[in-house]
């Protein structure tokens, strides 16, 4: 409904962006129902929105190809618009959908014929130049009508698409053999121009390099197709000397720069995600291809690697992981250049926040924490580092980055401990006891996590944690625990290497194990079938020469296998016994049955001989050894030579001679070139969705009963709600009515005087009414109540945090501002005891990452919290402190402290532990109410960002007597509003609309609905809360809250 008003708006931004939305959108049904709705608008007076609507009618057609066949006359009109942009979207989509059945398109030919010769847009030219060559086979005759203009085109145009295209036409479109006598003199001008594309007229894959800048330049050719061959071509041509230019050319594609992403690119090109990650494939492809044979420096790798991870603009998170560890594990010498990259991913905000972004590739974070934990021994900052690995903003990234953060985590931690017990001293046992405790705090982020691999990996590094503080909380203890000294072991004890490839082949098989032997015995049919099996695949069999045994002899010349007479006839029984049952063979006949023995005889003399492939290789290699090598031009720079890690083989794995060989000769070798595969199987000219319009017949003239449905006039928004509130008001007489008869009849049933059978009547009218009464509107005295209730819960409510036998501790929470998130916190002490009173005390806060204490300038009677008091008997003092938060709002956020003081006479110092839990319905600010007409307007216009969303139901116990029903449902609202912080926006008949809006600028939307159950005893209501959120933690906490409700 929506969608159809706004695209009879009288506005043109309005039905643009409604177009738009609805190409992205459109389904069958929608299809369907709107597609008349487009048709009548080919005549809006605006030529945007004719554009915009020839446009998605290609869209429309796809999921609905019965338009098709209904709009086409009026698609064929719009080729004599007079707007030049109009006519070329109609040719656009034409050429669209003749791709796949021209013949459709016959009917075409004189307007496209009239534009070929009257237009001067390239572009359209192309496309109608592309269209006549489908065309031209199922009508020759528009050979002649086309060659002319072709002609002159090739003769005159000065752009390249367009002189190909013209070219490509009249070769494979029989343009010459149509020309006659002036086909020569045409093939000849086709000849000269193509020149200007290639001059070397030879192909051979050997000369490329001689057109490398050739080739580079058509790398940015304004055509895609002239682009995208040229890419081929360059992935081809890459070698140690050219790779980085040919990188950095082609990084420029997906960062270009301002200048030249104006002239050189179609910006829908260069933003076009397939493009793009195409572009990245190709990238890694050449780097990586033969294990990095092309790259002599490896950071220049690492930080195009991290350039792609910024600016990719798609998501290729995990190709850049793997290529980043691999590298890091495989090159020695580049892991303090990576240890450095990776730890400035770790410390990006800006890059954390585009974790929930779908072209995001922020699982690059997983290698970066995996390398600084493998590699932590080239860390500058230790500390920071772990700080960067425990931010509240690492909960919102992928499960598998966070599994990869907490390992690092204590892997890190481990090799940090190596560093300080060689320093260890009381000073920094006191320092190390406080990072330890805070990060055994942080780590309870990751224990709530939903994912049970993180869980476990957190729930065993925080016993780690608290084993070291048990060890290390002592401060008597001068000598650094065991427990520190053995902690490093459990990481660092083996070094990281990469495996070899052939690892897993010179695995050796243990003694006495025959891995052709069954493990079980088979069943006795089985093993009749395979034998049968195996009788009739022996014709296909040789015998194979062991290796070794190869190398030590001479070459021979005879390879062939003997065979006695006997095993051939053998053989050859078995293949007519097979032919008898094979159904598709075809016997022969008798007098013919010597003619099959001779076959099966030439049958069994022919030589199966066994072909080495490593000897054709290697006579191949020998001949290419006989070839000069090039003189070299001048001397060059040193490169850089990396130093490759040591790839991993089994234990016992001995080294083949051939494989001695291949190591002596690798630097000799030239690799093998691999082909570059596209990683997906769809290009980007391909669609899948026009099977169904091949289906349509266009030649046929429309039938009296094929036409659109009638278009309905809908109704304007302002006269909807006047209809709306028409309806309410008739529904709330009728309600009331019925619970005015429902009061007589109540009376009337306590009077007494109605018989056993009238008061059965009675009791299945009262459920009857109750029943109706589940949608009973709440009259105009409830939203009175409703901000008599709110007030009432504004009021700061006091809490107990702490109470012994001589103290007692309760807070109460606030927030300083409506615009800062900056929480007041409270705090009242009393001295419980009656005889002692208590000198010295004072509160210590815990250091946290999600809290900090901040001084407040403001001047106020009340002491502040991190002061020493001194309470007599009985006494009480108040104080305040203020913190800031630091983190995003979750659920579990909480203030830790430890409360200190001394008693009268006494020597000992107490010391109690407290904690402050911290709401977030604390953080929600509701002075000022939503307005519904403003709530529905951001749910309509932003409801895509309530992208979390949960459900909360509360049973509340009714009152026999249904006259209190209302007082209870509207007791129990107040109770959700008071104890969530949301504030109601709208109250409807059975339903509640709820807001709210954090200081942080989060949002919540609510949907209160009650359902009555008066059937069976007790009476229940059921309230259901439907909520959806902008933040996933404010939403969570507020669930919390909302689940442990307790109604009366």
């Amino acid at each position: 409904m929506q969608l159809k008003q706004d695209l009879a708006s009288q506005t043109v931004v309005d039905i643009g962006i409604a177009l738009n939305g609805l190409s992205h959108i459109v389904t069958p049904d929608l299809a369907r129902d709107l597609s008349p709705d487009l048709v009548s608008m080919l005549n809006h007076s605006r030529p945007y929105i004719r554009k915009k609507v020839i446009l998605v009618l290609y869209k429309i057609f796809l999921k609905y190809p019965e338009a098709l066949r209904l709009s086409f006359p009026r698609l064929k009109e719009k080729l004599e618009d007079p707007d030049p942009s109009v006519v070329s979207a109609v040719v656009s989509v034409v050429c669209e959908l003749a791709r796949k059945n021209p013949k459709n398109y016959l009917s075409l030919a004189p307007q496209l014929f009239k534009i070929l010769t009257t237009s001067s847009n390239n572009w359209m030219l192309i496309k109608i130049i592309k269209l006549f060559a489908s065309l031209t086979p199922l009508e020759p005759r528009l050979i002649k009508k086309l060659l002319p203009p072709l002609t002159s085109l090739i003769q005159t145009t000065p752009a390249m698409s367009l002189l190909y295209e013209c070219i490509y036409t009249v070769i494979t479109g029989g343009f010459l053999e149509a020309a006659g006598e002036s086909g020569n003199a045409l093939a000849a001008t086709c000849t000269n121009k193509l020149r200007k594309f290639l001059e070397d007229p030879d192909q051979n894959c050997e000369l490329i390099a001689e057109h490398k800048d050739l080739i580079l330049e058509c790398i940015d050719d304004e055509d895609i197709s002239i682009r995208i061959r040229a890419l081929d071509l360059v992935v081809g041509m890459v070698n140690r000397k050219n790779i980085v230019d040919i990188v950095k050319k082609l990084i420029t594609h997906i960062m270009p720069k301002k200048a030249e992403s104006i002239s050189l690119h179609d910006p829908s090109t260069i933003f076009d995600p397939v493009y793009r990650m195409d572009i990245i494939n190709r990238i890694i492809f050449m780097c990586s291809q033969n294990h990095y044979h092309y790259l002599n420096d490896f950071e220049w790798y690492i930080t195009v690697l991290v350039d792609i991870t910024y600016s990719a603009g798609v998501n290729v998170g995990e190709l850049l992981t793997n290529q980043l560890m691999d590298v890091s594990v495989r090159v020695k010498s580049v892991r303090e250049f990576s240890v450095k990259q990776m730890y400035n991913l770790l410390q990006d905000k800006h890059f954390l926040e585009t974790a929930k972004r779908r072209d995001s590739n922020i699982n690059v974070l997983s290698a970066a924490a995996w390398i600084c934990g493998e590699y932590c021994n080239y860390l500058d900052d230790i500390p920071l580092t772990l700080e960067c690995l425990l931010l509240p903003q690492v909960t919102n990234l992928p499960v598998k980055v966070q599994t990869a953060y907490v390992h690092s985590v204590i892997k890190i931690y481990a090799y940090w401990t190596t560093e300080l017990t060689s320093q260890w001293d009381a000073e920094i046992q006191r320092e190390f006891v406080k990072v330890t405790q805070v990060m055994y705090e942080k780590m309870d982020m990751f224990t709530h996590n939903a994912d049970l691999e993180v869980q476990e990996r957190a729930h065993d590094v925080k016993s780690l944690f608290k084993i070291i503080l048990d060890a290390t909380s002592d401060p008597t203890v001068d000598d650094v625990p065991l427990v520190l000294r053995g902690l490093p072991d459990l990481f660092f004890i083996y070094e990281l290497n990469p495996v070899a490839p052939k690892a897993q082949s010179k695995v050796p098989v243990p003694e006495g194990l025959d891995l052709d032997a069954w493990i079980n015995d088979p069943l006795p049919d089985l093993v009749q079938d395979y034998e049968s099996d195996a009788s009739l695949d022996d014709s296909f069999r040789y015998e194979k020469v062991n290796k070794t045994s190869k190398k030590k002899k001479s070459k021979a010349k005879d390879d062939y296998s003997s065979e006695d007479e006997a095993e051939k006839e053998r053989r050859r029984i078995a293949r007519r016994e097979a032919r008898k049952n094979d159904p598709y063979y075809i016997m022969a006949d008798n007098k013919k049955g010597s003619r099959s023995v001779d076959f099966d005889k030439e049958l069994d003399s022919i030589p199966v001989v066994e072909l080495n492939i490593e000897e054709i290789n290697a006579r191949a290699s020998n001949l290419k050894k006989t070839k000069k090598s090039k003189r070299s031009k001048g001397q060059k720079a040193p490169l850089k030579i990396p130093v490759y890690a040591e790839e991993e083989m089994p234990e016992d794995a001995a080294q083949s001679e051939e494989e001695k060989e291949e190591t002596e000769g690798r630097k000799r070798q030239t690799p093998k070139t691999i082909l570059y595969t596209k990683k997906s199987a769809r290009d980007i000219f391909e669609n899948g969705e026009e099977a169904g319009l091949n289906s349509v017949d266009l030649s046929t003239p429309l039938g009296e009963d094929e036409k659109f449905q009638q278009v309905k006039a809908y109704l304007s928004p302002e006269e909807l709600r006047i209809q709306e509130e028409a309806k309410y008001r008739n529904e709330r007489r009728e309600l009331r009515a019925l619970q005015k008869k429902n009061k007589e009849v109540s009376g009337s049933k306590k009077l007494g005087k109605t018989t056993k059978k009238g008061r059965e009547t009675q009791e299945e009218l009262d459920t009857q009414n109750l029943a109706k009464e589940e949608f009973v509107p709440i009259d105009d005295g409830v939203r009175e109540a409703l901000v008599d209730g709110q007030e009432e819960a504004k009021r700061l409510k006091e809490i107990e945090v702490l109470k012994t036998d001589y103290v007692r501790l309760t807070s109460t929470l606030r927030m300083e501002s409506d615009n800062s998130p900056i929480i007041a916190i409270q705090l009242k002490i009393q001295n419980l005891n009656d005889e002692k009173m208590l000198p010295k005390l004072h509160m210590e806060f815990a250091q946290s990452f999600d809290l900090k204490l901040v001084e407040n300038d403001v001047p106020t009677n009340i002491a502040y919290a991190t002061e020493t008091f001194e309470l007599q008997v009985n006494e009480s003092v108040e104080c305040i402190a203020h913190f800031e938060v630091l983190c995003d709002i979750r659920q579990g956020l909480c203030l830790r402290g430890d409360l200190f003081y001394d008693i009268e006479e006494s020597s000992a110092l107490n010391q109690h532990p407290f904690e402050i839990p911290i709401p977030a319905s604390l953080f929600l600010n509701n002075k000022e109410p939503m307005d519904p007409a403003d709530f529905a307007t951001l749910l309509a216009e932003h409801g895509d960002k309530f992208e979390y969303h949960e459900n909360v139901s509360i049973d509340v116990t009714l009152p026999s007597d249904t006259s209190f029903i209302e007082e209870v449902l509207i007791k129990s609202l107040n109770k959700i509003t008071a104890i969530s912080g949301l504030t109601v926006v709208e109250v409807v008949p059975g339903a509640a609309s709820l807001y709210g809006k954090s200081v942080q600028g989060n949002q919540v939307a609510g949907l209160l609905k009650y359902t009555l159950q008066v059937e069976a005893e007790p009476k229940l209501a059921i309230l259901s809360i439907d909520l959806k959120s902008t933040d996933e933690g404010l939403l969570g906490g507020l669930v919390h809250e909302l689940t442990d409700i307790k109604m009366d």
